[in-house]
């Protein structure tokens, strides 16, 4: 198993359920694929560096998962049929760093 760090931007037109039903489904498609989440956070609604599409700010959500590599290709397809995703990263990591993270912790 590898670990990976990944970070979702929502939409910012969704509501506070929606959200929650795509990181569920989120993490449903990991452990579907013998993935397993070790932690997220919920980065709430930031502004973007630069515009995507329509959309100035989005709702990021951060996730430590635990996952083979192979299995990173198909949790992209799956992302990409989202809607409300509207980017995404995915990071291979050493070791995951420790949480809280320091945007978690930043003051808006």
């Amino acid at each position: 198993m590898n670990n990976f760090e990944a970070v979702l931007l929502l939409s910012p037109d969704i509501t506070k359920t929606v959200r929650d039903s795509v990181c569920n489904s989120f993490t449903k498609a990991i452990s579907d694929r013998s993935g397993k989440i070790i932690n997220t956070e919920d980065w709430d609604l930031r502004d973007l560096s630069y515009k995507i599409d329509i959309y100035n700010k989005a709702y990021y959500n951060f996730f430590q998962i635990e996952i083979e590599g192979k299995n990173i290709e198909f949790l992209k397809k799956y992302i990409s049929q989202e809607e409300n995703i509207i980017r995404h990263i995915f990071v291979k990591v050493d070791k995951h760093q420790e949480l809280p993270t320091k945007l978690n912790n930043e003051k808006k």
